[in-house]
């Protein structure tokens, strides 16, 4: 009987190690690496199987392992809306990742509820990133997370029924006009680029950083352009949503299967869906930039995955996950997560992007040139604008408000700026 307690008391010990970060690893002399990956918004299925990060993060750790074959890596996967709160519980009991992979938002959370560490990393290897994709995260001689790759948004569609996708609005409608079956999300960040053709985008993106709701939000001045700016694309919405061949989803998700199953015929597509939509369409999928105006182009937006490190790694592991996030932003792994997932560009300015030979990447490349990249300083105040902005888009789509009513109701209690004669 001592013999049987002694071994249930060596195994009782065993899963106790197993539970904890690194105990099993460490017994059997490996260095421990934890990674909690966001799925995409909207991910169904496998984890992150939809945007190709699955994948991407497989091969990574393939190739790291082969540099490092004593680090034993673990992966977990979260929606959106559980891994800021599976952190905290995790660091509350002093255990959590040692790396993050995200979109911005997520990561900008993680570091104000302080579950994060911004790091310091040497120069010469930031290099690696172009400035445009590292200024926003300077904290000093710190950052607080490191660019992974950029997912812009484009426009996707049938081959068999678009052979010349439109570059402006006024074509996309004249096409709807004729039969083709268009889509359009019902969110504000992703219709963002229908309202630079009318040159409200910047006055949008200033309702979102500072919301009249919060009385601390600096104030925006908005000139009376601004506002003829802003009922001018309201309007268009509200004349769009008229149109027998156009309709409006409430989702990506929405209209990217909406497209699968031959219910439209050209949607705004987000870099994330790209996976999913080449494997349901192969040959058939057709991509471009967005429609703009007449010499301006579309501004979207393009969204960041990023690295954010955790707060309670060792020493040694902290190094290892450098030495990670360094090895993803390397040329050879930059290129290789661009071309094993469609709608993925590199973040590395040394990697060649081959845009003659594929219209698919020419795309993405023109895309974001043109983009906005949205990155606040309060995560939470942002995605509740957002959500109120949506809500007056809604109501104005489905004729609840006029464009009138709703440039008013966006732009409550903002002080109108001196007009020029």
């Amino acid at each position: 009987m001592k013999r049987w307690g002694r071994l249930g008391a060596a195994v009782a010990v065993l899963l106790a190690l197993s539970g904890c970060e690194g105990g099993m690893a460490n017994l059997l002399g490996r260095e421990p690496l934890y990674i909690y990956v966001e799925k995409a918004e909207g991910s169904i299925g496998n984890p992150a199987e939809n945007d190709g990060t699955a994948s991407q993060s497989q091969a990574l750790i393939e190739g790291f392992r082969k540099l490092n074959p004593n680090v034993d890596i673990h992966v977990n996967h979260f929606a959106a809306d559980q891994i800021v709160e599976a952190m905290a519980f995790r660091q509350s009991r002093g255990l959590g990742p040692d790396l993050v992979v995200s979109p911005v938002v997520t990561a900008l959370r993680l570091h104000e509820r302080g579950l994060s560490e911004a790091v310091a990393l040497n120069p010469v290897q930031l290099d690696r990133l172009a400035p445009r994709f590292r200024n926003d995260f300077r904290l000093g001689n710190r950052y607080m997370a490191i660019p992974l790759l950029a997912k812009p948004q484009v426009a996707c569609f049938d081959r068999r029924r678009v052979s010349d996708p439109p570059t402006t609005l006024t074509e996309l409608l004249e096409l709807s006009a004729k039969g083709l079956q268009v889509g359009l999300p019902l969110q504000l960040a992703p219709l963002l680029w229908t309202a630079s053709s009318f040159g409200a985008d910047d006055t949008l993106l200033q309702l979102l950083e500072h919301p009249p709701s919060k009385p601390s939000s600096t104030p925006v001045l908005v000139s009376a352009d601004d506002r003829r700016q802003l009922e001018a694309w309201l309007t268009w919405l509200a004349a769009t949503n008229l149109q027998t061949n156009v309709s409006f989803a409430e989702d990506d998700a929405e209209l990217v299967g909406q497209l699968e199953r031959g219910e439209r015929d050209w949607i705004s597509c987000n870099g994330n869906w790209l996976n999913p939509l080449n494997r349901k369409l192969d040959k058939n999928l057709g991509m471009s930039v967005l429609p703009g105006a007449e010499g301006r182009p579309a501004k979207p937006i393009t969204a960041l995955r990023v690295w954010s490190f955790g707060r309670h790694s060792t020493g040694r592991q902290r190094k290892l996950a450098e030495s990670f996030v360094l090895f993803s932003l390397n040329k050879v792994n930059q290129r290789e997560m661009m071309l094993s997932a469609p709608g993925t560009l590199p973040v590395n300015p040394d990697v060649l992007v081959p845009t003659k030979s594929s219209h698919r990447l020419a795309a993405l490349v023109t895309s974001l040139e043109n983009s906005h990249m949205l990155n606040f300083s309060d995560p939470d105040q942002t995605v509740a604008a957002a959500r109120a902005m949506d809500f007056v888009l809604q109501r104005t789509v489905q004729g609840e408000l006029t464009p009138a009513e709703a440039t008013a109701m966006l732009l409550s209690n903002r002080p109108a700026a001196a007009l020029a004669p």
